[in-house]
């Protein structure tokens, strides 16, 4: 099946092209309509837009009150506050609703703080920093800890072109009221997590200034907006656009890695459940250009070409198969007697399927079941994630528990085999579990020939994690050990005690690096900037991909123990981040989804490719632990004199509790202090003397900030702070002085 935007747009996708190939200041058209690049990159949008739709609406900057007291929290929208007094000033056509006299007066906010109304950068902006999709976290807008019992106030204005209906899409964590001109159009009373569609109101604007004011309740944990209107773009004319934004108004970002949207039409559900690259390595036929393919949600399999375009603008996509039950996962590899022909493995709900093309043209001829032992309830959250190709040429599959308080905790074991990792002989079938304790084990990833694996945050899960897997290694989630051998269902009362528990190379502190951890995979080429032998993994809730330097490190007895550090990466990726596949060019390919797992994102679903531009960033490459401290290396040559500035750094660390509880706040944290900054080996490496460093337990994680610090000018660029100036180092042991 052709991508149906192909074959009647030939002409369209050389205008695009031809576009695309010319300067900026001689760009005059973008998709055969007039293009003129304006001051911002949001006006720049708009006036395209026009072009296309005359419905386009201008967004005002946000603006933000509180908190305030609420004491009945996310279970109280109702009670009003002073800022709802402004609410007959804001009718259609008032352009100083909220004016600058309307901002000056002050009022009494949680625990009696003097508050006002201010800006509110949105931390979560829309693909490219754009204004019709925006997220709030309203803790981080009003610059407070986590709060709780509270409510805050926002308000934005919309300038329409003429009278209209705009729909929009909007979430909170938790209640959530909305006001449209005056008028009350939303009335959520609720205790909730945020998803981004939980209402869906249609705004009807009158000509010229209109006022959107948002009322947010809190109770406790979380505490967020989100709000998007997307225009209704043709897929290859939006692709083309944000391409060319990108190339006009680029961001910190977008300067060293550049993303290109793969258009898909409307009548593809492109949730991506599994991710791969069809090349010369994984099939028999070695001249095939690499083409991508995805299975999905909804139980396809697609092969995609043209998608190695930058950017690529009519890809081809072909149904290779269909009829699957959630795969979420897909690997082209080479196994047993059919091996003269293209073979795929996708880990269905209830089984390890291998999909056969016996004649290349590219649909599956053949399904076969390699391997149904492992158990499902019929509980919708018993997913299976993989496979993955591992220690001893065994398939991998991760089986999710289910969503079920059977066990005393919001996820449970109802059948054997939920809560573990299968290891699956791809030839014979035979089927044996290799670790128990799981969660909701998203992410199975192969690094230096050992398998890992993410998890995610909720009971006996303090934040996200990612955590190296060993035959029989158990990893804490104890509904599974009703079903191990030696344990049985009542171990709990025969005072059984738990198994020792694998606790993570490396967890994720929660918000600070997301909030659910998805896929992770190595970077193996050199082509994708200065990050190779480090690992990528995908962030669901904020659309992001992370990065992790991982060390070996002494454990103590006699062994050998992976732990590291993670890093902010990429950001503001169209949908949530859930499946990860380094390209043969040295791209990174990107699969999304949000269906039932909620992300801050504009879209529902997509395919996104992201090209390092050659310019490298100036970021903390590594992050080593040393017996009184850590040692830093840089990508770039950092100045000595701010470099050895031990002001710049600072450092706390703290552990997590471990219980059934719904996850763990950060407990038991401590300044570390900074003793010394020393320059050594060149102009790349910093080490810094910490006092009291922590191991032990669940580990302690130190949290890294570094403020001040820059480059020398080079080739690669001027001198400039780092780009992503924070690092969290997990420390299971601490190596003992030489």
């Amino acid at each position: 099946m052709r991508h149906p935007h192909a074959s009647c747009n030939q002409l369209l996708a050389a205008l695009l092209t031809c576009a695309i190939a010319l300067p900026a200041l001689a760009q005059t058209q973008v998709a055969n309509k007039p293009y003129t690049k304006a001051a911002s990159r949001q006006e720049t949008r708009e006036t395209f837009l026009r072009s296309l739709n005359s419905s386009i609406v201008s967004w005002g900057r946000w603006m933000g009150v509180g908190p305030f007291d609420h004491p009945k929290g996310g279970k109280d929208i109702a009670t009003p506050y002073a800022p709802e007094d402004l609410l007959p000033k804001m009718k259609a056509g008032n352009a100083e609703a909220l004016g600058p006299a309307n901002r000056r007066p002050t009022y009494e906010g949680q625990a009696a703080t003097k508050i006002q109304w201010k800006e509110i950068a949105p931390n979560r902006p829309g693909v490219g920093g754009d204004d019709h999709s925006q997220t709030i976290d309203l803790e981080e807008a009003f610059s407070t800890t986590r709060v709780s019992k509270a409510c805050c106030y926002l308000y934005r204005s919309i300038d329409a072109p003429r009278d209209m209906d705009l729909p929009v899409r909007m979430g909170s964590d938790d209640g959530l009221r909305v006001w449209l001109n005056g008028d009350l159009i939303v009335d959520v009373n609720a205790e909730r997590p945020m998803s981004p569609e939980s209402e869906q109101p249609t705004l009807k604007l009158k000509k010229g200034p209109n006022h959107l004011l948002v009322k947010v309740s809190q109770g406790a944990g979380e505490w967020q907006y989100t709000s998007s209107a997307d225009p209704d773009l043709d897929p290859i004319i939006e692709a083309a656009l944000d391409w060319q934004l990108d190339s006009d108004f680029p961001t910190l970002q977008s300067k060293h890695y550049r993303t290109a949207t793969i258009p898909h039409s409307a009548d593809i559900s492109l949730e991506v459940g599994g991710l791969d690259v069809l090349t010369g390595s994984n099939n028999p036929i070695a001249s095939m250009k690499p083409t991508v393919a995805v299975c999905t949600r909804r139980g396809d399999v697609f092969l995609i070409d043209g998608v190695f375009e930058s950017p690529s603008l009519t890809p081809t996509f072909k149904k290779a198969a269909s009829g699957l039950q959630e795969p979420l996962g897909l690997l082209y590899t080479q196994y047993g007697p059919d091996t003269h022909n293209l073979q795929c493995f996708v880990a269905q709900r209830g089984e390890l399927t291998k999909l056969v093309d016996t004649n290349f043209d590219g649909i599956v001829d053949k399904y076969t079941t390699v391997s149904d032992a492992w158990k499902v309830s019929g509980n919708y959250h018993e997913y299976a994630f993989g496979p993955k190709k591992g220690p001893g040429g065994k398939l991998y599959v991760n089986l999710n528990l289910a969503h079920t308080d059977v066990d005393g905790t919001v996820m449970g074991a109802l059948v054997p085999t939920r809560g573990s990792c299968v290891a699956i002989d791809p030839i014979t079938g035979k089927t044996e579990e290799f670790a128990d304790g799981l969660r909701s084990p998203d992410g199975l990833c192969i690094y230096d020939n050992q398998l890992f694996y993410t998890d995610n945050q909720g009971d006996y899960v303090a934040t996200n994690k990612l955590s190296w897997v060993r035959k029989g290694s158990f990893h804490g989630h104890q509904s599974s050990l009703k079903f191990r051998d030696g344990y049985g269902p009542d171990w709990k009362k025969n005072a059984k005690p738990v198994p020792e528990i694998t606790w993570p190379a490396v967890w994720f502190p929660y918000q600070k690096m997301g909030q659910s951890t998805t896929d992770a995979i190595e970077i193996t080429s050199d082509k994708f900037g200065p990050f190779k032998g480090q690992l990528l993994v995908g962030e669901q809730t904020t659309c992001d991909v992370n990065r992790v330097f991982l060390e070996k490190v002494p454990d103590g007895k006699g062994g050998l123990w992976y732990q590291g550090a993670c890093f902010p990466f990429l950001k503001g990726f169209a949908s949530g981040v859930h499946r990860l596949c380094e390209a043969p060019d040295g791209s990174l390919l990107v699969g999304m989804t949000d269906r039932g797992w909620g992300s801050t994102g504009p879209k529902r679903d997509g395919l996104q490719r992201v090209i390092y531009t050659g310019n490298l960033p100036f970021e903390i490459l590594s992050m080593k632990i040393a017996p009184r401290g850590f040692t830093l290396e840089f990508t770039r040559d950092v100045d000595a004199a701010s470099a050895t500035t031990i002001a710049n750094y600072s450092m706390t660390s703290y552990t997590y509790d471990y219980h059934p509880g719904y996850g763990s706040a950060e407990t038991d944290t401590k300044p570390v202090k900074i003793m010394g900054a020393q320059l050594l080996r060149g102009s790349r490496t910093v080490a810094l003397t910490c006092d009291a460093l922590r191991s032990g337990g669940m580990g302690y994680v130190h949290e890294l900030h570094i403020k001040g610090l820059i480059c020398k000018a080079d080739a690669a660029g001027p001198a400039e702070e780092l780009l992503h100036p924070v690092a969290y180092y997990t420390v299971q042991h601490i190596p003992k002085p030489e």
